[in-house]
């Protein structure tokens, strides 16, 4: 008898230790999959706010005084490519799409700290 009371015991131990693994990863899925359709809910956003963004994007670019600096960041934030994407578009370098990206942020944090001011 005592032997079946620790069998069942340890049975029972196993089978809520395996549940609270099933939940546990259940909940962390059902957060990451939250996560990702917040994202895409925000994404969708009303017409109006895509607008919006879109003028303060293209705001933004044309603050960007050089030429090929405005060209990579366009090809590389609203287009999405990769650097080594544009490099080859441009004919260009890695390196140098990457100098380019970092002059063109540098103006743009000068552009928004005299904003701040």
């Amino acid at each position: 008898m005592d032997d079946e009371l620790t069998l069942f015991t340890e049975f029972r131990q196993r089978l809520t230790r395996a549940a609270w693994r099933m939940q546990y990863r259940n909940r962390t899925r059902l957060n990451r999959e939250l996560a990702i359709a917040a994202a895409e809910q925000i994404d969708r956003g009303e017409p109006a706010d895509q607008a919006i963004s879109m003028l303060f994007v293209q705001e933004v670019l044309l603050a960007i005084p050089s030429y090929p600096s405005r060209t990579v960041m366009q090809k590389l934030i609203v287009d999405g490519k990769t650097e080594r994407e544009v490099s080859r578009e441009l004919g260009i370098t890695q390196q140098a799409v990457n100098k380019c990206k970092q002059r063109a942020v540098a103006a743009i944090r000068r552009q928004m700290d005299s904003f701040a001011n």
